[in-house]
């Protein structure tokens, strides 16, 4: 048959033509604006790029009009001819499902263009980021347009409003038929205000001020004080935390703690706390040690860029092409934590192509990736813990240093000079358990080697033939025993005498001769005292046990034997590991002296004597060398100046210990080289290269830094960061603005907090998102003005009772109805177990408290271990936050892993939960403590300490209903047990 498509064409389009000639637009139809916005919303999103369907592009008129495998899509002036418009008006494009049908009037556009000759502006270029879809978000999309500050709405019905943003909610529960909730008793709002901004229980001295305070502003002064409390700086520095992903350990295969991640942490606490501007808050993380006049606290800010996981494996111990994948991994996690805590986009999703959903072309991507390229979290295997004074304060105190220094080495050129005429001390090594040092020996007392080493200065006459040791040994197993030991930590010259592993036998070992190792074959462990000697004349060794010679060994040199740091008497290890048995009096001299059956259980010195030691006096930890008369007058002087140099070395050494600069888990820079795009992010496929610059798709900023592609690393970061909190950028404020809403009401104006993208959704109060956005710039970016402004507005302070025709109407709460209850986050319940049973440790900032051992096998365990001691009660965010070393209580009430931002935690009810409060070590010991509280503070009415213990758990007194069946729960079962009820119950767990 002929060719009937043309033809069947021909008759549609006439159809079209008659039927909409009515809506046919006058005179010549312009493309931008009559067919652009059609493509844009129906087409590109397939038809665009390299992978363009089909092989049509319809992005620029080149690629719209180059010809596909079956001729021209569009023949300017031939509709018919042109089966773009064939697949339009046969309903097969756009496909079903993909984009909105277009209508017959944009069709008929369409028709009209190409019969026009379908111009096309030759510089116009279309994206699908022109414009918003229901697929994905234009650069027309709500969160990259300006902010503005929209009037607060009038209130239908008569109904008044001071706060605006109860203007603005109460406006939109009028639209849905909805009203608010009437307020919350004091009692609930003082309990609620309390834990959003402290994360601590009020007292119940704290309930009876407010409740007797009839002040018409007695609520604005509660949260002044509240807002003045230094605990807010822990409450909120926790969110902040949770939001940036910060960890105190690397993750992955090592998981290598950080000792020093505290010092970002306890700056964002005291952040809070002095109320930074948040503008300047933001602007110390991003490039803190490059602003003007860095501070301390300004370059221990930047902690935040270096906050996150380190692959340690992949980073050091890999080929260059892994390295590599680590490093642009590394930077992802970077630029993702980046630009969602900030900016509340997901730039890292556009790293290998322009973004899905965002109109996030894939060069923005790896333009902030210049900007950060010369961050890095470690140097080669040397972690990220760097000094945190700025180059100014640094100069100051190596000046103040220098002559110290001069003075410290001085004396101890002067002491050592001293020391050389006084007898030398052996200092005692205590292990892990310092009361069991000492035990019964031969002759008075005796080293306990099993727990304890003691070590001294070497001499050469220690170790250079000739040359005699004698002493008294005892061992019980044939694990190694030290006896004695002469030893250079830097080089493995050294000598020690030892009972072996194995064997048992008296065994001499000295690296530098051949044989190095000479054995008695005289088993010695057999539980008994035995006097070991040995005898070296540079030639050969002679070992003898209970004064007969056991062997006689030539030996030969076969290098020469190097200096000797020290000597170690004992075990020769602070933490010996197998070791059972002792060591007593001990003797070297500096010639053969014979060796006989008959040996004194004491050692006396004589003039060949240059070393003796017995452990019955000790003085200060020390074992005192008694080779020479302590009592003479000339070593009476020499201990007398060696006394005082000691003191002003001490003093001396305390002041260079004090000006020893802080360190901070900061990371290292370095000046970066080129930054190429990498095409699909393969890094073996380099692409054009990038200079370093901001987004290129917000409405009223330009995303260009005024940088060069080789700026300055310090000038990258800061240009960066004066943009990002340019008051012409719109994410900053509204990404903040709804995050502060979200930790007071339980959900952000726009759900995903770090996310204000196409995936985010729309607020659902944009008019009041706005508002507060422009609230927060006009305050100079104050994050305390902005809590005064929530906590204090009637939509927060209302009850959060529930009505079933509200709630059919609004399950979800979206249109703020009622004040949602929330229960307590895991920190926040244990802290609130250590206020209540009055443990709480209030101490603030410093060194992370690790209630963990750590075992190193390749990499680190964590062994968490529940204490009472009174270090381990402090606020929960003093914690170390390790990865792998995870505490199952906060696990239970989803405390979030550091592994991963978490801008919003998820709330679960498991069974574990309840059944960890009923079991938990913490829980129980807590509650405990809670019921001796109540005694002190009670009669021993149960009835007076059922009162109590409700006043302190729940914030109010105990009702009728509730006291006489919890006194006679402490009747029958004790107060232990009831307190221990409570700290379970619901209302203790959640905010109301």
């Amino acid at each position: 048959m002929p060719s009937a498509l043309p033809i069947a064409t021909a008759c549609v389009l006439g159809v079209l033509g008659t039927t909409l000639n009515a809506a046919e637009p006058p005179g010549r139809v312009s493309f931008e604006r009559d067919v652009a916005p059609l493509f844009r919303s129906a087409c590109i999103g397939c038809h665009s790029g390299s992978d363009a369907k089909g092989g049509l592009d319809l992005t620029t008129t080149h690629t719209a009009m180059a010809r596909g495998d079956d001729g021209p899509r569009i023949v300017p002036g031939q509709p018919a001819a042109s089966p773009l418009l064939d697949r339009l008006i046969d309903g097969s494009m756009p496909p079903k499902g993909k984009s909105p049908r277009p209508t017959a009037v944009q069709i008929e556009r369409v028709r009209h263009w190409i019969q026009q000759g379908a111009a096309w502006p030759p510089r116009l270029k279309l994206s699908r980021y022109d414009m918003t879809t229901d697929r994905w978000a234009g650069r027309d999309w709500w969160s990259l347009q300006p902010i503005h500050r929209p009037a607060p709405p009038p209130l239908p019905n008569g109904l008044t409003a001071a706060n605006p943003i109860d203007r603005f909610v109460q406006a939109k529960l009028a639209e849905h038929r909805l009203t608010v909730n009437p307020p919350t008793d004091r009692r609930s709002f003082l309990r609620r205000v309390t834990f959003d901004l402290l994360g601590l229980p009020p007292t119940p001295g704290q309930l009876a001020n407010f409740l007797a305070d009839p002040a018409p502003d007695a609520s604005r002064r509660l949260v002044d004080r509240l807002l003045a409390s230094p605990h807010y700086g822990e409450r909120w520095g926790r969110h902040w935390l949770d939001v940036i992903g910060y960890t105190e350990s690397d993750g992955f295969e090592h998981d290598k703690f950080r000792p020093h991640s505290w010092r970002y942490r306890d700056y964002v606490v005291s952040s809070f706390n002095e109320g930074l501007p948040y503008d300047e808050f933001v602007r110390q993380q991003l490039a803190g040690d490059v602003l003007p006049n860095p501070s301390r606290k300004s370059i221990a800010a930047t902690g935040f860029l270096v906050s996150g996981e380190w692959d340690e494996v992949q980073h050091v111990g890999s080929s260059k092409s892994e390295m590599r994948r680590a490093r642009e991994e590394e930077l992802a996690e970077m630029i993702g934590t980046v630009s969602g805590t900030f900016l509340g986009l997901t730039v890292h999703c556009c790293r290998c192509h322009d973004h899905k959903f965002d109109p996030l072309p894939q060069v923005d991507y790896y333009r902030i990736r210049a900007i950060f390229d010369g961050v890095d979290h470690s140097r080669g295997s040397k972690p990220g813990n760097r000094s945190i004074l700025s180059d100014a304060e640094a100069k100051e105190i190596a000046q103040t240093k220098a002559p110290l220094i001069a003075r410290q080495n001085t004396l101890n050129t002067e002491l050592a000079q001293v020391r050389q005429l006084l007898p030398s001390e052996a200092t005692l090594k205590a292990g892990s358990q310092p009361d069991k040092t000492l035990v019964d020996g031969q002759h008075g007392k005796a080293l306990n080697a099993a727990h304890t080493y003691a070590t001294l200065p070497s001499k050469t006459s220690y170790h250079q033939p000739p040359l005699t040791v004698e002493c008294w040994g005892l061992a019980r197993t044939r694990n190694k025993f030290n006896v004695f030991v002469a030893n250079n930590p830097k080089t493995s010259e050294h000598w020690e005498l030892y009972s072996f592993t194995g064997k048992g036998d008296f065994t001499v070992y000295m690296p530098a001769y051949k044989p190095a190792t000479i054995r008695s074959g005289v088993v010695i462990t057999d539980g008994r005292w035995h006097y070991l000697a040995m005898q070296f004349d540079g030639k050969s060794v002679r070992l003898f046990v209970d004064g007969k010679q056991v062997r006689h060994q030539v030996v030969t040199r076969i290098r020469k034997p190097g200096p000797l740091g020290t000597l170690d008497l004992g075990a020769y290890s602070p933490e010996p590991v197998g070791c059972d048995g002792a060591v007593d009096d001990v003797r070297i001299s500096n010639f053969i002296r014979p060796i006989t059956r008959d040996a004194p259980k004491a050692f006396t010195a004589d003039k060949h004597t240059v070393g003796l030691w017995n452990f019955d006096a000790i003085r200060s930890g020390h074992f005192v060398d008694g080779s020479r008369k302590s009592g003479s007058p000339d070593v009476q002087e020499a201990r007398r100046l060696e006394h005082r140099l000691t003191d002003q070395l001490q003093t001396v050494t305390t002041q260079i210990a004090s000006l020893a600069p802080p360190v901070g888990y900061i990371g290292f820079r370095h000046q970066p080289g080129a930054t190429h795009v990498l095409l699909r992010g393969d890094i073996k496929a380099q692409g054009p290269r990038v200079t370093p610059r901001g987004l290129s798709s917000l409405a009223d900023l330009s995303g260009d830094l005024g940088l060069p592609a080789d700026a300055p690393e310090a000038q990258r970061r800061r240009r960066f960061a004066r943009w990002v909190t340019n008051g012409r950028n719109p994410l900053t404020a509204r990404v903040m603005a709804n995050r502060i809403w979200q930790f007071h009401f339980g959900a952000g104006l726009a759900r995903n907090t770090s996310d204000l993208g196409f995936n985010g959704g729309r607020p659902t109060h944009p008019q009041l998102l706005d508002w507060l956005a422009s609230e927060l710039i006009r305050s100079n970016w104050d994050l305390k003005h902005m809590h005064r402004l929530m906590v204090l507005s009637t939509t927060y302070r209302q009850s959060s009772a529930t009505r079933p025709k509200a709630a059919a109407r609004d399950a979800d709460n979206r249109w703020l109805w009622r004040f949602t209850p929330r229960r307590l986050e895991a920190e926040v319940v244990r802290d609130a177990m250590l206020a209540v049973s009055g443990e709480l440790n209030s101490t603030m900032y410093g060194p992370s408290v690790q209630p963990f051992t750590v075992t190193v096998f390749n990499t680190h365990f964590y062994h968490l271990f529940d204490s009472p001691d009174a270090r381990f009660n402090r606020r929960t965010c003093y914690r170390a936050n390790v990865i792998t070393g995870r505490d199952p209580l906060l696990d239970c009430f989803d405390c979030p892993s550091p592994s991963v931002a978490t801008p919003q935690r998820r709330t679960t009810v498991t069974p574990s939960q309840a059944l960890a409060l009923m079991n938990n070590s913490f829980v129980l010991r807590q509650a405990r403590l809670f019921a001796d509280r109540v005694r002190r503070l009670a009669s021993g009415s149960p009835s007076d300490q059922a009162d109590w213990a409700v006043r302190l758990a729940f914030c109010r007194p105990a009702t009728r209903g509730e006291r006489t069946p919890l006194a006679n729960l402490i009747r029958n079962h004790g107060l232990n047990h009831a307190c221990w009820a409570l700290l379970n119950s619901s209302e203790f767990l959640y905010s109301p």
